[in-house]
């Protein structure tokens, strides 16, 4: 049966990095991080969500805003997009797990991280990932900060 050899196929990209496709392909320009970046980098990780630095200029943020919209299990529950700037991070629930946009991230760092990012294939568009450096040291940090202390999962 072909459906039934259909099921047992698995993904050939975590569902958090197809969600960094659909971002990519929504115009949204961001920078893939976090446990996503690391598998796009051959990292032996579980990829647990979508974390995205994201370009912090005001046309992207309308873009993100509505590209979160049309992605999200709960719409209304996503803030409004002129309150975008004064937030650190938007965490929404999609159909491919959580998106995590690090907003006060890309306020701060955008520029030195896009510098050295890559864009990198997934499905049929080119993703912008962080450096491998910059990727490993942004998840240290932020691993101490909230008090864990496994650098990889």
């Amino acid at each position: 049966m072909v459906a039934a050899d259909l099921r047992t196929v698995p993904p050939a990209y975590p569902a958090p990095v197809l969600a960094a496709a659909a971002l990519t392909a929504q115009d949204v320009s961001f920078l893939l991080v976090g446990s996503a970046a690391l598998w796009r980098h051959g990292e032996p990780v579980t990829v647990a969500d979508t974390d995205a630095v994201i370009d912090p200029r005001e046309p992207n943020l309308s873009r993100l805003g509505a590209a979160l919209a049309a992605m999200a299990r709960r719409p209304t529950a996503i803030p409004r997009v002129r309150d975008f700037p004064l937030l650190h991070l938007v965490r929404v629930g999609t159909c491919y797990g959580n998106i995590d946009c690090l907003l006060e991230r890309g306020r701060l760092d955008w520029e030195r991280l896009s510098g050295s990012s890559a864009r990198v294939p997934v499905a049929d568009v080119s993703v912008p990932v962080a450096a491998l450096a910059d990727t490993w040291a942004l998840r240290r940090r932020f691993k101490r900060g909230a008090g864990q202390g496994s650098e990889r999962g």
